[in-house]
């Protein structure tokens, strides 16, 4: 090889004209090796240009020289290949690193849809809003394939910038409906008008997701509160069980009457690490024989899985009576309840003595109103009540005659206890006292 040219790939065209020097390098080339390769270095792309020029031939073999030319050619044609295989290495190793921005990018969250989760059952959506909006609503849809199987439109209206929405549906479909079907697909669109300002679309399976290191014992709601236990599951990996490892969970937890989100609570980070459990009570009133759902989504770090469970119930008045702290005697009998919901309770405490003969006596008292929580200690006293023994049975009742619980015992009185009756005002002694007053009224002024 004697020697290679190196020039600006934008400086190389078919009309351009060889330099003088290059046109005399190009004289003394007898063999010219047309390789090159593109090197971009500072955003200019330069072409390298390898020649070799071996001497004339003469006789039956080589001459020195053109063995040391030949040497070269191998030499430089090794480096060459090395370095072109060196380069398809790295294009080939920057393509995923450029495949996996790109997948960040199309899969970033969207601004306006904050958050959106769906199952076979519901859909939940979180929707801020950036800027004030005059006639917005969101559709949800749900399909199967090519098939839709609902849509629903909830009506917004005007927004104000900053504010945030959140809105669940009930897909409302029957329970063996999709165990012939292989996944579904859930849409979200914002809308303006007849603009739409962003959508979202989510595919799953039919029923919950599989939680793989936890398992959810439990949820229930009832007018008191909404509770929940979790433990952990261990895995069997080559015969062995192994110890259940650690985890963390995010707990979304929503009182919902219809589809009006009325409460809401979230707890981030729980770590479980045995058996968890959390009860959470309702903070305020609700209202009697008014349906509601309690929704807790659980959302698992690792894997990274959110389930959705829902609990319906009708919230109603209950109260407890406190069995260890119920006293009956010969005099009397004292009686705790306790408040179990968030309905108010008013009622009366009603106390019915049994005898072995003779008739039934009855007692009540009215009890405080009472809320979860909240207790009250009520105290009746025998009147009329005659020696012997007795089943005393005490309920608690609310205004309409429902009995919200009730308790047994037995009581033996010993001695007869007087019935208290209001004593009688006699005409005669008010007359005396009358008399009386006139007396000293008149004593007193004759003294003046």
């Amino acid at each position: 090889m004697d020697l290679w040219a190196f020039e600006p790939f934008s400086s190389i065209s078919k009309n351009t004209k060889s330099s003088s020097k290059t046109q005399k390098i190009h004289q003394n080339l007898n063999i010219e090796v047309p390789a090159y390769i593109h090197i971009a270095e500072n955003q200019i792309v330069y072409r390298i240009w390898f020649q070799a020029a071996f001497g004339k031939k003469e006789g039956p073999g080589l001459s020195l020289p053109e063995k040391k030319n030949c040497l070269k050619l191998r030499e430089f044609t090794f480096r060459l290949l090395s370095l072109i295989v060196f380069l398809t290495f790295l294009c080939v190793q920057a393509s995923p690193v450029s495949g996996a921005m790109n997948g960040t990018i199309a899969g970033e969250e969207s601004p306006l849809i904050v958050d959106f989760f769906s199952d076979h059952d519901l859909s939940d959506a979180t929707v801020r809003f950036e800027e004030p909006l005059e006639n917005v609503y969101l559709v949800f849809t749900l399909s199967s394939g090519k098939e839709i199987l609902k849509s629903e439109t909830f009506q917004l209206g005007s927004v104000d910038k900053g504010q945030e929405i959140t809105k669940v549906l009930f897909w409302g479909l029957e329970e063996d409906f999709g165990k012939d079907r292989d996944s579904y697909t859930a849409q979200l669109s914002v809308k303006d008008g007849t603009q739409t300002l962003e959508s979202r679309k989510l595919s799953f399976t039919y029923k919950n997701q599989y939680l793989s290191t936890l398992k959810i014992v439990d949820f229930s709601a009832d007018s008191e509160k909404a509770s929940v236990l979790i433990t952990l599951m261990s895995s069997a990996n080559l015969g062995f069980v192994q110890m259940p490892e650690p985890s963390v969970v995010d707990l979304n937890l929503k009182l919902l009457s219809d589809t009006d989100i009325i409460y809401s609570e979230s707890l981030e980070n729980v770590p479980v690490t045995d058996a968890y459990y959390k009860a959470m009570t309702w903070p305020f009133l609700l209202e009697k024989n008014r349906d509601y759902t309690a929704l807790l989504e659980v959302h698992s770090h690792s894997p990274d899985i959110t389930t959705a469970y829902t609990s319906d119930f009708r919230a109603e008045e209950k109260v407890e009576l406190l069995d260890t702290d119920i006293d009956v005697d010969e005099y009397g009998a004292s009686v705790t309840i306790i408040g179990k919901s968030q309905v108010p309770f008013d009622g009366i405490i009603r106390v019915v003595l049994t005898p072995e003969e003779g008739d039934v006596q009855v007692f009540e008292e009215t009890a405080d109103i009472l809320t979860a929580g909240q207790e009250d200690t009520v105290g009746i006293i025998w009147q009329g009540v005659p020696r012997g023994d007795y089943n005393v049975k005490i309920y608690v009742t609310n205004l309409e005659g429902e009995v919200m619980d009730s308790h047994e015992t037995v009581l033996r009185v010993f001695e007869p206890v007087a019935e208290i009756n209001p004593s009688e005002e006699s005409p005669a002694f008010g007359f005396q006292a009358a008399l009386g007053i006139f007396l000293c009224f008149a004593i007193f002024s004759g003294k003046k």
